[in-house]
């Protein structure tokens, strides 16, 4: 419910962003109301109103602070620099659903329509999001039930946690692996409450969010750009990558401005979400997304496409795809215990437990 009303807010807000931006893409009119106008609104209006709202809950404040508010920040990007979908540019209403929706809905260029979805795929979802709130609540148990393996939960931040010599201790890595696969069940718990709740209400398909990036992901384009968080990478897509190469950015530095926009826009979530934190530390996150961004640079370089590279390139074809996720994995681990820790320690995943199928120890 409180999605769809943030949506709803949304869709009243794209009626500006057809009239005053997507008709005016490009000129000086367009970038003053979308930097000058909607864009600050968009940013500052939601932590204003989850105060004057009183919301508390991390999860309800994820789901009112950033979902949304994310895809306006980038589809206003995308309206500014003329990259909206022709068929988004049809009416204020075909735009005000584009714009509005928090899930991406499939256009099909041959029918000229959108995708009808049949009830028996709207419930499939229903299935697969009832199925990774099991799954997210059974794994995250394991969390207390276990305290020498798994991370703890919701505890202060340990004082070492920043410290150089972290970022290559086994240790840490282990936390951060097995948080990120909690990350992947609730991201995927999230992209299928979403995408039911949205076929529900327009009987129209939407793309996927999540395609198992942790376990199936061959490199670390394909794991950022053909698994996780497919609603975000479509949004820096359309908000970022192609208006940096509409100014003349190569691709590499297109690829290095979408990943420095993802570090702010985890940035702009602390304040978002977690601002009653103690100690909120800036930076460390867009220095997690800037390393993915090194991965990725270095899996296109001139290195990969030289003939060692090409016969390594071969031989990794060969390995099973479990061995070559794990790689991926491993490639991006190392600071990634600076993005986890605002999550884990500030008590998010506690605030999950409300809505997932877990299992607590009994207080001693």
């Amino acid at each position: 419910v409180l999605i769809s009303a943030i949506a709803l807010v949304a869709s009243l807000i794209s009626i500006f962003v057809y009239h005053a931006i997507v008709k005016q893409a490009r000129t000086t009119t367009a970038y003053l109301a979308g930097f000058g106008i909607v864009l600050p609104f968009v940013i500052l209006a939601p932590q204003h109103a989850v105060r004057a709202m009183g919301i508390e809950n991390k999860i309800f404040l994820f789901c009112t602070c950033v979902i949304t508010p994310t895809t306006s920040i980038f589809r206003t990007l995308q309206a500014m620099f003329g990259f909206t979908p022709k068929h988004a540019q049809q009416s204020v209403g075909a735009y005000a659903l584009f714009y509005g929706s928090p899930m991406l809905l499939v256009w099909d260029d041959k029918t000229q329509k959108h995708v009808k979805v049949n009830w028996n795929r709207i419930f499939w979802h229903l299935g697969r999001f009832v199925m990774f709130l099991f799954l997210a609540g059974m794994y995250q148990s394991m969390f207390g039930i276990f305290p020498n393996v798994f991370p703890s939960i919701g505890t202060p931040t340990p004082d070492e946690w920043y410290d150089l010599d972290q970022i290559w201790n086994p240790k840490m890595w282990q936390s951060t692996l097995f948080v990120a696969i909690l990350f992947q069940l609730y991201l995927s718990a999230f992209g299928e409450g979403l995408i039911f709740a949205t076929t529900l209400l327009t009987k129209r398909q939407t793309y996927m969010m999540m395609e198992n990036p942790m376990f199936e992901s061959k490199s670390p384009s394909e794991f950022w750009g053909r698994r996780w968080n497919l609603l975000v990478h479509e949004c820096l897509k359309q908000g970022v990558y192609k208006p940096a190469r509409y100014l003349g950015g190569s691709a590499l530095v297109a690829v290095l401005c979408s990943f420095i926009a993802s570090g702010l826009l985890h940035e702009w979530i602390l304040p978002s979400v977690f601002a009653d934190h103690g100690n909120l530390i800036y930076g460390s996150t867009s220095l997690f997304f800037v390393w993915q961004a090194m991965l990725i640079s270095l899996e296109h370089s001139p290195l990969s496409r030289s003939d060692a590279g090409k016969r390594f390139g071969e031989v990794m074809s060969t390995w099973p795809t479990s061995l070559r996720a794990a790689l991926v994995v491993i490639a991006g681990i190392p600071l990634g215990h600076w993005f986890i820790d605002i999550y884990i320690h500030s008590g998010y995943f506690v605030c999950g437990h409300m809505a997932l199928f877990a299992v607590l120890p009994l207080e001693q």
